[in-house]
């Protein structure tokens, strides 16, 4: 399995796409580690993991455009806004 994981990443690492990725990874861990950042984090971990498991159930459940099911469902609740929200203002978008 680790040799599958191995071959993985070196594809992934000699391609484009996959450096465009790791470039994007480390863009957001340069993020996820100012103080929003982990207060992010802090609200995923809490009470924001449920919203968003709610969301994915819903998602998941969807028959059309699963990711605005998800989207809806997320921001119908305050700790799904309230996520949203710390989301935009962390990475800045």
């Amino acid at each position: 399995m680790s040799g599958e994981i191995e071959n993985a990443a070196r594809s992934m690492m000699s391609s484009p796409q996959g450096l465009k990725i790791i470039k994007g990874l480390d863009q957001y861990n340069t993020v996820m580690n100012t103080p929003a950042g982990r207060q992010l984090i802090d609200m995923i971990a809490g009470s924001g993991g449920d919203a968003l498991k709610a969301a994915a159930r819903a998602a998941q459940n969807a028959h059309r455009d699963p990711g605005r099911a998800l989207l809806q469902n997320l921001l119908s609740s305050k700790d799904g806004t309230a996520m949203a929200a710390k989301v935009i203002e962390v990475l800045g978008i």
